[in-house]
């Protein structure tokens, strides 16, 4: 039987509830986008890729915020949220 109406989830990282159609059953919650200390939305990190930039880390860094001295360097990565 198909289902019908919006199926619901609660992101487990900022708690927000996502809404989607039905037959969804995964959404992905945009809160990993936004910087934790100012709330501005961050921007893609390109990592630098000198060898000495693999053994820093760095290559785990997915988001920057540039608002911040230093920029903020966000390793959250998109959080799936299961709908019901």
């Amino acid at each position: 039987m198909a289902q019908v109406g919006y199926a619901s989830g609660v992101c487990s990282k900022c708690g927000k509830t996502l809404f989607r159609p039905r037959p969804a059953d995964v959404a992905i919650c945009d809160c990993w986008e936004y910087c934790p200390l100012c709330g501005a939305k961050m921007t893609s990190y390109t990592p630098d890729l000198t060898p000495s930039t693999y053994e820093s880390g760095e290559m785990d860094i997915v988001m920057v915020c540039n608002n911040h001295t230093p920029p903020h360097k966000s390793k959250v990565k998109p959080v799936e949220v299961f709908l019901s």
